[in-house]
């Protein structure tokens, strides 16, 4: 069966790339998507909600929409964090009572964690090329951090609340005034916020305002969604994610050695996530004595890299040692804990997030691997600084791969987040994120991006950057907007231009962690006792809303119809690796080799030439 064929069975679907500006809702009038977020989230986060209608502005630069952002950090491209543009930088914060602090550089070549089967070391550690080519990742904006300026010229600092939107609007009427060469308006406008990327699950009704990013609470602990868009896909309790039985084996699996003789190799999609957890379909499993709890095995389905691992916990660390306070610290691949409230003991909203596309995976593309990076918090935050390193480390993977270690590459990267950017010149302001995601794609990375789920044609990054052009050669960056199980487009996906693809995204069922049982009890309990129509000793009950030892689970959301796609890439991948010929077979090295097995398998999906 064709791939076209079979995207025609599953009711995915594709569209081409449309030249209509005028087409649709301009951006300006889309609905704006997100226009609050529980006080919770943003404590626990150092972060704000940047509001139109009380925002700063600069002439010049365009007015602001709604945002979320990290009050004490700032996104800064490397070649102004030293010497004169940083002393001229802290001349002009000095004025709001700020100034910019640059966290010690990562050490390469982080050790690797012991206890962690199947983890690679740090790309390029072992002497192979581990660099990109100048002028992409390399030039890629650091998390610089804000914190309150010194005494000066005598006279005591002042009390100041550290704002990064005020610190970057003092920087932009700066360099309109031209008043320092080094920081003209070209420079100022590679400095942005660092943005809250935040998981496209649908999640429920949080018991306080702690949660519930998504989805359509009815209290202030409320989602980002309008009223009545996610109504009909939340379960009892109002979450998102129920549990279910499933009486089917685990997708048959070939052994590693014959998927080598046959493909060359497994097609390996890359999943930047909450991590994973316990499940026998994965290959983890608990255990206490390795480091983070769990463990993977050297040919399982899942994988981890504990060095980039290493790497974004250090980036964090130092970002934390130079006065970004709070932020939340992730050491482990591991999607844990379970909960931000031990008192209450609710499930975060978007635990078991990375298990469940992990298991998506597996359902369509068994002889395939997921790599698993943790980069999103269990309440579905995702810190833009801690991405773009992530994907530059990624990057390096890549690199490393296609001049030889083919162990080390990634064909697929699905990414189940994204934001919206604070001006109508999303692109412009995005570039940061842009600027990792397009060698990826030159490198022969097709990557996923989620629609989002607030039931708007605003660009949601990075699943928007569709409409800018990708170099000569290279694959493509797809959005994907979620289908209900009818084929009819979910009521909470995000839809517009910019979207390419749809595919299913609405109850789908997959793997959950298998160790979790959340702290709601079931409606009704009853002790078992002889004649009660049950096993001796076994208790009679309701269902239990969280919890999930089952092992499954239903969710919806975009989150699920990116790796829905990445996944049915895999599989079109080893289809033409199978093929007779050879020509695309996964052991072949070289940036022209990669792209030209991803358009391949596109097209035989029936991705628009």
């Amino acid at each position: 069966m064709k791939g076209h064929e079979m995207g025609q069975l599953m009711k995915w679907h594709t569209e081409p790339t449309r030249d209509d500006d005028g087409a649709g809702q301009a951006d300006d009038e889309a609905a704006p998507g997100l226009d609050t977020v529980p006080a919770a989230i943003l404590q626990r986060h150092g972060a704000r909600m940047l509001s139109p209608a009380d925002a700063p502005a600069v002439h010049g630069w365009p007015l602001p929409r709604s945002t979320v952002y990290r009050a004490r950090t700032l996104l800064v491209p490397p070649g102004l964090l030293a010497g004169a543009p940083l002393s001229a930088i802290n001349q002009v914060l000095t004025r709001v009572g700020l100034s910019l602090v640059t966290p010690a550089p990562e050490e390469a070549g982080a050790p690797r964690e012991a206890g962690a089967p199947g983890a690679a070391a740090r790309p390029g550690a072992a002497g192979l090329p581990g660099k990109i080519p100048p002028g992409k990742t390399a030039g890629v904006p650091r998390t610089a951090v804000l914190v309150p300026a010194a005494a000066h010229d005598g006279k005591a600092a002042l009390p100041v609340v550290v704002d990064a939107w005020v610190a970057l609007q003092a920087l932009r009427a700066s360099a309109t005034a031209r008043e320092h060469p080094g920081l003209d308006q070209e420079s100022v406008s590679r400095i942005s916020l660092e943005h809250l990327l935040v998981g496209s699950a649908i999640t429920g009704n949080p018991a306080s305002d702690g949660g519930g990013l998504t989805g359509n609470p009815a209290s202030d602990g409320g989602g980002l969604t309008g009223p009545g868009n996610a109504d009909s896909y939340l379960y009892g309790g109002c979450d998102g994610r129920t549990p279910v039985g499933v009486c089917l084996e685990a997708p048959a699996r070939q052994p590693a050695e014959l998927c080598a003789s046959r493909y060359g190799r497994m097609p390996v999609v890359a999943v930047l996530d909450t991590g994973v957890r316990e499940h026998p379909w994965l290959d983890v499993a608990a255990d206490p004595a390795a480091a983070g709890g769990y463990t993977t095995t050297a040919t399982g389905f899942v994988a981890v890299d504990q060095g980039i691992q290493d790497l974004l916990y250090q980036h964090g660390q130092n970002a934390a040692a130079a006065g970004d306070q709070p932020r939340h610290l992730i050491r482990y691949p591991w999607d844990r804990p379970v909960t931000a409230e031990p008192l209450i003991g609710e499930l975060d909203t978007h635990t078991g997030h990375g298990t469940f596309i992990a298991g998506i995976v597996r359902q369509i593309a068994p002889d395939a691997r997921v790599l698993a990076l943790r980069i999103m918090h269990s309440d579905g935050i995702v810190y833009e600084g801690d991405l773009l390193y992530a994907l530059s480390l990624l990057a390096d993977r890549v690199s490393a791969a296609l001049h030889g270690d083919l162990s080390q590459m990634v064909d697929v990267v699905s990414l189940s987040l994204g934001y919206f950017s604070e001006t109508s010149a999303d692109q412009a302001y995005s570039f940061a994120l842009w600027q990792v995601i397009e060698p990826l794609l030159e490198m022969g990375v097709v990557v996923t991006a989620a629609a989002g789920n607030y039931s708007t044609s605003r660009r949601y990054y990075p699943a928007a950057f569709t409409e800018l052009a990708t170099p000569a050669g290279s694959v493509p960056i797809i959005s994907i907007a979620a289908l209900n199980p009818n084929g009819s487009t979910a009521l909470f996906s995000d839809g517009g231009h910019w979207v390419r693809a749809w595919a299913p995204g609405a109850a789908l069922l997959s793997t959950f962690p298998a160790d979790i049982n959340g702290s709601r009890d079931p409606e009704v309990s009853l002790p078992g006792r002889p004649g009660s129509g049950g096993p001796p000793g076994r208790e009679r009950a309701a269902l239990d809303p969280d919890d999930f030892r089952s092992g499954f689970a239903l969710w919806s959301g975009t989150s699920f119809a990116a790796p829905y796609l990445a996944a049915q890439l895999a599989r079109e991948l080893l289809c033409g690796a199978a093929a007779a010929g050879g020509g695309m077979r996964l052991d072949q090295a070289g940036r022209a080799a990669a792209a030209s097995r991803g358009m391949h398998a596109l097209k035989n999906m029936g991705w628009p030439s």
